[in-house]
């Protein structure tokens, strides 16, 4: 995949995200993809993008991404570093994200694969702290 094929894939994944419109979001896909959002959680279908899409949509508003592109490896794979924010529809607290696409494609530019790590948290939220301590070097 090319590079201008990879950030047109990635301005419609955008523009699906944040319109959260499930209709444009399967057209980026193969039937037959996975999405794994997170390594311990049970992938979604390409089957069941269209339905997971629209019940994700129902949690999340006001939402914003944007994509720096890491690495492609020819022909058909690409690491995308992604920043992301919405606001949950139950609650309104605003999220902000950050995480890591690997992404494999078919000749015809359709995701065949995604693989992601994200991690989220409030916005403007102090650092998280460690579990654990350790000593300090002096500055």
């Amino acid at each position: 995949m090319k590079k201008e094929q990879l950030a047109v894939w990635l301005a419609k994944y955008k523009t699906a995200w944040v319109r959260q419109d499930a209709d444009l979001f399967v057209t980026l896909f193969t039937p037959d993809a996975v999405y794994r959002d997170t390594p311990f959680m049970e992938p979604v279908q390409g089957r069941e993008f269209h339905s997971f899409w629209r019940a994700l949509a129902k949690t999340q508003q006001e939402n914003q991404i944007d994509f720096d592109i890491v690495a492609r490896a020819p022909p058909n794979r690409a690491i995308v570093n992604w920043h992301a924010t919405f606001t949950r529809c139950a609650t309104s607290e605003r999220l902000e994200g950050d995480g890591i696409f690997v992404l494999e494609f078919n000749k015809d530019a359709l995701c065949l694969n995604l693989r992601e790590w994200q991690h989220w948290r409030l916005m403007n939220a102090a650092a998280e702290q460690r579990s654990f301590s350790w000593e300090r070097i002096p500055a």
